[in-house]
């Protein structure tokens, strides 16, 4: 369950890109939302992700989730755009559709939400039905806009003082459900990102958030503080689409080059993700949330750059992840 900015996103003739960071479950009898299912996507396919993959030695268990709590609505302030990373971080379609199956890398301090220990897939589909059953907000039919997202956090053990995470690149692509090519809606090469404070709580602007030179923007997240950024709202044409791919960068960068270089000591993990918004003149999702298209799993930052990917087929149309592995979406 990704219980991110639980942010309104009102849309009207123009379009804010607000929150992100998907949905919670459905309200408890104290208010709170409760966890939903870990992915809408059936067991036989999940599975199937997993023989197609193969088992990467990358995965650290994570332990049972958390009920989530609720957090203050938002909207992503503007960070002044860089160049593109010249030469991205790595990634093959086997290990884009295992990182769909699998626990994440580290675990954040004081974890409390499912989609903190794996990826979790809510919204496979552009339409209202597609919603777990736990949403109590609105079911458009279809879902006509898209907004990416990102989130960094300083991980259990982490020594260092003098590091950050350098993010870039953060893209949408989407496999056209009738010429079954994938197209780019969206790319952001140097996310808008806010400041929060765990759990969720609002903490304003973008302090910390510093453009690089050589590409995207940085992030230093100290506990309880993290960090929060967004794409651009984008259209989509909802009965077009037949599977969803989202990729960023990401690597450690030191702080302040005149003091000694703590990257070895440092650890620290960022997710990606994206949702739907109900879009074409319906409103917002009704509530201070939305339920989310899914989040990918935490991976630990390293000095190298690597890519934080989520991939979501379309199953109401019968894509699978075998499918994906035969037509991939751009990697980079």
């Amino acid at each position: 369950m990704k219980c991110l900015a639980y942010t309104s996103f009102l849309l009207t003739c123009t379009l804010t890109a607000c929150g992100g960071g998907g949905g919670g479950g459905a309200e408890s009898a104290t208010g709170e939302p409760t966890p939903a299912i870990s992915a809408t996507m059936t067991t036989s396919d999940l599975e199937t992700a997993s023989s197609i993959a193969g088992t990467p030695n990358t995965a650290i268990p994570g332990p049972a989730a958390i009920t989530p709590t609720t957090s203050t609505p938002t909207t992503p302030t503007a960070t002044a755009p860089t160049t593109p990373v010249a030469a991205p971080g790595l990634v093959t379609i086997d290990q884009v559709i295992y990182d769909m199956t699998a626990s994440s890398e580290a675990m954040v301090i004081d974890p409390r939400y499912e989609w903190q220990h794996h990826t979790v897939i809510q919204m496979y589909a552009p339409r209202g039905d597609a919603i777990p059953s736990w949403w109590t907000g609105n079911r458009p039919e279809w879902t006509y806009n898209t907004l990416t997202w990102y989130t960094a956090y300083e991980a259990q053990g982490n020594a260092a003082t003098n590091t950050r995470i350098q993010i870039a690149n953060l893209r949408l692509y989407v496999l056209s459900e009738k010429t079954r090519t994938w197209s780019l809606v969206d790319t952001q090469n140097a996310p808008p990102t806010d400041l929060w404070q765990y759990p969720f709580v609002y903490a304003g602007g973008t302090p910390g958030v510093r453009n690089e030179s050589s590409g995207g923007i940085s992030v230093k997240p100290k506990y309880p503080n993290f960090h929060h950024g967004y794409g651009n709202s984008k259209t989509i044409v909802p009965q077009d689409v037949r599977a969803t791919f989202v990729a960023m960068e990401f690597r450690l960068a030191v702080d302040d080059p005149s003091k000694p270089d703590d990257r070895a000591s440092a650890k620290y993990v960022v997710d990606t993700g994206a949702d739907y918004y109900p879009g074409n003149g319906q409103g917002g999702w009704g509530l201070d949330y939305a339920p989310a298209m899914g989040n990918s799993r935490m991976l630990q930052v390293t000095n190298n750059w690597r890519t934080a990917t989520m991939l979501v087929p379309n199953t109401r149309n019968g894509a699978t992840f075998a499918e994906m592995k035969n037509n991939p979406p751009p990697l980079k």
